[in-house]
C-alpha cells in the first residue's frame, strides 16, 4: 500500500512540474508574424528599422529593407511553426530572385527605378505591384524610392537560367 501511494504520490508530483512549465510557456507572449519576420531579420543584420515592405507568397515571405540608401530583399520560408531564411539578395535594381531548390517557390522579379517619368513596370507582358517607400536623410531631406515587383510560376528552364522573367520587362512612361 505504501508503494502505491508513494506512486501516486510522486505521479502528482511529476504532474504539477508539469503544469507549471505549461503555465510559464502560456505566460510568455507568441510573438506576432511581424515580430518573428523581424527577429529572423535581425539575427541577419537587418535590424527593424531598414524593413520598409514585406510580401507574403505560398510558403515564402519576401521582406524588402533598406540599407546604405540601396533596395535589398531576404526570402525567408515560411511554416506554422517557425520562418526559416533561405536567401538575400543586396543591392536590387532589376532582377529576378528564386532558388530551384525549393519546389514551389516563385519567381520575384524586382525593378527599381530611379526615372520618376515611369508610372507603370509589366514584366511578360503583366502588370507589376509598384510600391514606394520614403527614407529620411535628414530632417528637411528624403529620398524616394518606387520599386516594382512581379511573381512568376516557376518553371523548368528558369533553373538554367534560361528565359528568366527579367529579360521581359517592359518601363511605361
Amino acid at each position: 500500500m505504501k508503494k502505491v501511494l508513494l506512486c501516486i504520490g510522486l505521479a502528482l508530483i511529476f504532474a504539477g512540474c508539469t503544469n507549471v512549465e505549461n503555465e510559464e510557456e502560456q505566460t510568455q507572449p507568441a510573438l506576432s508574424l511581424e515580430g518573428q519576420i523581424e527577429e529572423v531579420m535581425n539575427q541577419h543584420d537587418y535590424p527593424p528599422q531598414t524593413i520598409v515592405n514585406y510580401e507574403i507568397k505560398n510558403d515564402f515571405i519576401y521582406v524588402f529593407t533598406d540599407t546604405n540608401n540601396s533596395l535589398n530583399v531576404a526570402v525567408l520560408e515560411y511554416s506554422t511553426d517557425s520562418i526559416e531564411w533561405i536567401m538575400d539578395t543586396t543591392s536590387i535594381e532589376t532582377i529576378s530572385i528564386f532558388n530551384p531548390d525549393y519546389e514551389n517557390m516563385p519567381v520575384l522579379t524586382v525593378v527599381e527605378t530611379k526615372d520618376a517619368n515611369i508610372v507603370q513596370v509589366k514584366v511578360m507582358e503583366e502588370p507589376a505591384k509598384g510600391l514606394q517607400y520614403s527614407k529620411e536623410v535628414t530632417d528637411d531631406y528624403a529620398i524616394d524610392t518606387k520599386y516594382w515587383i512581379h511573381f512568376t510560376e516557376m518553371k523548368e528552364e528558369y533553373a538554367d537560367f534560361e528565359d528568366l522573367p527579367v529579360t521581359h520587362v517592359e518601363l511605361i512612361e
